[in-house]
């Protein structure tokens, strides 16, 4: 199938975060756009409300817990992060609203929504306006393309998948459906264009695919023509409350076969399934028990300061990504901070070959080392909570 140094808990003054919308300005200067003295502005178009709220929330908490922890540690000397969130409400005409208020205001960088289509609607606008895009879990090939001002700090499921592939197969499964999201541009690729032909490869069939709309939330008839022809494993390629809703549907209806899913299923989504999602395994780039020293002080650090919250992927996207913005900014000096110094730091950074974050050994890949891989995890979901089956191999582009 061959496809495919945290600092301690000193989190208490310093932290600038302002829960609104970027500030007015002009874009007309692009990467000449230059920070205040003594505050280093940044612009998050979050997916708050909507489809994938429950992502948006997550990947703030894991970038305010960097910023409390940069501002803190005096890692960019007297200078603090101010952080400002702009809600896209998982709509691309709203996230497309927002990015063109960000980047005429004196971010010096922003941040992308969730959602491909989001994504792929907001990042032309950052390129135009010559302000880095950190991309926020978008995954689509077409993203980065775009330009150089174009990054992504969220590795792409299409580096880890291979270790569903390699399970379904593990297990012996010798058939499988596959239901995905028509609409999400990442899921319709990653389902035709991938894990059909991987799955074919390692002796699955793959008895068809049901392409269906994100906003489907009656189940029961599809569960039905998902189990006709008695395939022995259904695969969901699908977002958020689709998850537990036809896991639930399936097992209602009588299905006893393995079902399986992607990363979408993770930060406690198949909770309302109750006991029928046990057994339910996907591929992750954090869970909380990863071994990496890297990992388990990202997880002391975020249970510390939210301990009766599961941390989960989202949690350690928005966390690593923001590091590894301070990074860029760091490496640029103690002057002041433009777009185009994170531009250059940004690129200083990528051409340092990768850094310990949260979900392990991360490597910069792809075009310009604007993309990054980690081993990503291969989990289960039992009880109501994520359990490692098997940990991908550091180091690798690409898991096989």
């Amino acid at each position: 199938m061959a496809r495919w140094a945290l600092a301690p808990l000193a989190l208490i003054a310093g932290l600038a975060i302002a829960a609104c919308g970027s500030s007015s300005g002009s874009s007309e200067s692009g990467g000449s756009k230059e920070a205040s003295s003594g505050t280093i502005p940044v612009t998050f178009v979050a997916d708050q409300t909507g489809l994938v709220s429950y992502v948006g929330e997550k990947v703030i908490a894991g970038m305010k817990l960097a910023v409390e922890e940069i501002n803190s540690s005096g890692e960019l000397g007297k200078r603090k992060i101010v952080l400002s969130i702009a809600n896209s409400n998982s709509d691309t005409a709203t996230a497309t609203t927002q990015m063109a208020a960000a980047v005429k205001s004196n971010a010096v960088a922003v941040f992308g929504p969730a959602l491909s289509a989001e994504a792929l609607a907001t990042a032309p606008l950052a390129q135009r306006a010559k302000v880095v895009d950190i991309g926020t879990l978008s995954e689509d090939t077409g993203f980065l393309p775009i330009g150089n001002y174009i990054y992504r700090l969220t590795c792409s499921q299409l580096r880890y998948d291979p270790l569903i592939v390699e399970h379904v197969a593990k297990l012996g499964l010798k058939s499988t459906k596959i239901v995905y999201a028509s609409d999400n541009p990442t899921l319709s690729e990653e389902t035709t264009e991938h894990m059909v032909p991987e799955l074919e490869k390692a002796g699955v069939k793959v008895q068809g695919t049901v392409g269906v709309p994100s906003t489907t939330t009656e189940f029961s008839s599809l569960a039905t023509k998902l189990e006709s022809g008695n395939p022995e494993s259904i695969g969901l390629m699908v977002v958020g409350a689709a998850n537990p809703d036809l896991i639930t549907a399936l097992r209602h209806s009588g299905y006893k076969g393995v079902i399986w899913g992607e990363q979408s299923a993770t930060a406690g989504a198949l909770v309302p399934a109750g006991e029928l999602a046990n057994g339910f395994f996907y591929a992750v780039d954090y869970t909380e028990s990863l071994p990496y020293e890297s990992s388990k002080k990202f997880t002391e650090l975020f249970k510390q300061k939210h301990p009766k919250e599961i941390p989960y992927g989202y949690d350690a996207n928005g966390y690593d990504a923001m590091k590894a913005f301070a990074k860029a900014v760091s490496l640029e000096g103690s002057g002041p901070v433009t777009r185009e110094s994170v531009l250059k730091g940004m690129q200083k950074e990528a051409a340092s070959g990768g850094f310990e974050g949260a979900s392990g050994k991360t490597i910069f890949v792809g075009p310009e080392h604007r993309d990054i891989a980690v081993p990503g995890v291969l989990v289960e979901w039992k009880d109501g909570a994520e359990h490692i089956v098997k940990l991908g191999t550091p180091g690798l582009e690409q898991q096989q």
